[in-house]
């Protein structure tokens, strides 16, 4: 996980510096003129790398995916308010001697984000985002496979494992090039504890962590 966030940070970098140097006429570091556009939209696709943190930090990470819509909204050419909604699947796993363990929660999420916008030229920009997550879950289940043997129940619900409401923060980076095209990798980090108190002692604590990689088009 850390050499695939290292990679992440670094491609991002890289593609930032190669579009300054390719174009001529970039703009101020921060303008407050009026921006050019108004809302605009677009969607979203891409992998998580999705963990817990807390009192079950011997969890590994689970390869899962999201999708989504945003919506752009203006306040000046340099800063932007992007929400949508997403439909992430989270969650982690345990594995150790025949022994299995997978949690693997859907959330409906949606983001407020203030974001950062630097235009190297018409169809090249970087973006930086970061503000609050909202999530409820929706369906999932919390397996356990040992010696051939199967048992799972709801990730949610009376009898689940996991609250359904979760909130957290973003922060992440991304890169618009040929206007259109998108690629976004984000960290987020949740705040409320996702352990429901009915499957756990009142003590016990379970945190959703998760890095997004993010492929998108604009319209």
């Amino acid at each position: 996980m850390k050499k695939f966030l290292l990679a992440a940070v670094c491609a991002v970098f890289t593609l930032t510096a190669s579009a300054q140097r390719a174009s001529s006429t970039s703009s101020s570091f921060f303008s407050t003129e009026k921006a050019d556009e108004g809302v605009t939209f677009g969607l979203r696709v891409g992998l998580n790398f999705a963990n817990v943190s807390g009192d079950a930090d011997d969890y590994d990470a689970r390869t899962a995916f999201n999708v989504g819509a945003i919506a752009d909204i203006p306040l000046m050419q340099s800063l932007y308010i992007q929400t949508g909604l997403y439909f992430q699947s989270k969650g982690a796993k345990y594995e150790e001697d025949g022994y299995e363990e997978t949690i693997s929660p859907m959330y409906l999420q949606i983001p407020v984000l203030a974001s950062y916008r630097y235009n190297f030229s018409d169809a090249a920009q970087l973006q930086v985002n970061f503000g609050p997550y909202f999530a409820y879950g929706v369906g999932g289940k919390y397996k356990i496979e040992e010696d051939g043997d199967e048992y799972e129940m709801d990730a949610f619900g009376d009898d689940g494992l996991l609250n359904r409401f979760d909130c957290g923060l973003q922060v992440g980076a991304g890169f618009t090039f040929a206007k259109h095209f998108n690629i976004t990798f984000t960290y987020e980090f949740g705040l409320t504890n996702a352990a429901n108190d009915d499957a756990f002692d009142d003590d016990f604590s379970i945190k959703n962590s998760n890095c997004m990689l993010n492929l998108g088009y604009n319209f």
